[in-house]
């Protein structure tokens, strides 16, 4: 079978995190499987090609990207992104009976709505799969940018009507679809539990002159309480902002927050650089290398993970792989994903947080202990993820 992937927001992303470092973990290892000729074993039917798509809107069209260049590109880091395109055009008509259109990507956020794709593709046979990744933008819609939530409904309506199966990384997600299709009075498609991957193997110690110097600084002001992510309202970064003027301050405590200013923070941001221990004992980093993240998370006393919602929280899988402590807000999913391994406090609860860090910062036996307990930690890896994904998609 013939299995279709719209990647045309990868190809646009400037950054690959979130959502596309999945799609592009997820379909590296689909392409190299094919290239390969690997057998899915005991499947059903097999993949036999893996054909990846980008829209582009000059001509309102499908074109075929190279598949070896792909892997050039996003696993070699080799090539020029534009090339990978090609100039070969591929019809809505040829995905029918006998293929798999996978909506990996963040799809919603392109051009090609799919109230108008998938009931064409379902009307010439074609099976449907798509991984959703949450539905924050239904659930928190105040959270998100309005025209997103316009954008994402419309997604979301499109495959809960017309796709045949659903991939999603956590029960906590399942729990809301279930709410949300009784709302709506309409049935859930076959859904799958996959966590995505976090390659625990790939961990190394970061040395400091792989480290920008400011950076540096920085960090070695310890110890310090590490936030990992865009800043924007649902990450609440605010909150360890007060807690730092409202008691970690006092306990020796520095702060820093890794992550680009996202929409809809300006009050914050203006609030952050007039603090008067900006620079010196809080700092805000954008545009940080993997290796400077990494750094900053294997020097951190703990990560803070303050979060309304959350589709998954990779900060706290991050973190944990690292041998850092998280103190993370009591939230279903932060609990699915890193159980008892982090220290928990009740969302906005200040209190909880400072009274946490001073019983880390006095009793270090017992810190100790929690850091040692965390090396036992193990998140499911790319592969198993690619592997589950591919058994749903091969399965009849």
């Amino acid at each position: 079978m013939k299995l279709y992937i719209d990647i045309s927001v990868l190809t646009l992303a400037a950054f690959v995190t979130g959502i596309q470092r999945a799609a592009q973990e997820i379909i590296l290892r689909l392409i190299q499987n094919q290239m390969h000729g690997q057998v899915q074993n005991q499947a059903p039917r097999q993949i036999q090609e893996v054909i990846l798509l980008y829209y582009r809107a000059a001509d309102n069209r499908y074109y075929r990207i190279d598949n070896q260049a792909f892997i050039q590109y996003y696993a070699g880091h080799r090539g020029i992104k534009e090339k990978m395109m090609t100039k070969h055009g591929i019809a809505l008509e040829d995905i029918g009976h006998g293929s798999i259109f996978f909506d990996l990507d963040a799809a919603w956020i392109g051009r090609v709505r799919r109230s108008y794709l998938l009931p064409l593709l379902k009307r010439q046979g074609a099976e449907i799969v798509v991984h959703i990744y949450d539905i924050i933008s239904i659930t928190h819609p105040q959270y998100c940018l309005q025209r997103g939530v316009y954008q994402f409904m419309d997604y979301l309506g499109a495959h809960l009507q017309y796709a045949d199966k659903m991939i999603v990384n956590a029960h906590a997600t399942v729990t809301e679809l279930e709410k949300l299709t009784r709302q709506i009075g309409c049935k859930l498609p076959s859904c799958t539990v996959i966590p995505l991957g976090a390659d625990f193997h790939e961990v190394r110690r970061i040395q400091k002159k792989e480290i920008r110097k400011s950076l540096l600084k920085a960090a070695e002001n310890k110890p310090y309480l590490l936030m990992v992510g865009t800043i924007e309202p649902r990450k609440n970064h605010k909150l360890l902002l007060r807690a730092y003027d409202e008691g970690l301050r006092d306990l020796g405590y520095h702060i820093i927050f890794a992550g680009y200013m996202g929409w809809n923070m300006e009050v914050f941001e203006k609030k952050l650089k007039a603090h008067p221990d900006y620079g010196k004992r809080i700092f805000h980093f954008e545009g940080l290398k993997d290796d400077e993240i990494s750094y900053l998370y294997q020097h951190a006393e703990f990560l803070v993970f303050c979060s309304y919602t959350e589709g998954y929280g990779l900060p706290l899988i991050e973190a944990l792989q690292r041998g850092t402590p998280v103190l993370a807000s009591d939230i279903p999913v932060s609990r699915e994903v890193a159980g008892d391994y982090c220290e928990y406090f009740e969302q906005d609860n200040v209190q909880q947080i400072c009274r946490k860090a001073a019983y880390f910062k006095t009793h270090r036996k017992a810190y100790h202990r929690l850091k040692k307990r965390i090396r036992e930690y193990r998140p499911a890896d790319w592969k198993s993820c690619y592997l589950n994904m591919r058994q749903v998609l091969c399965r009849g």
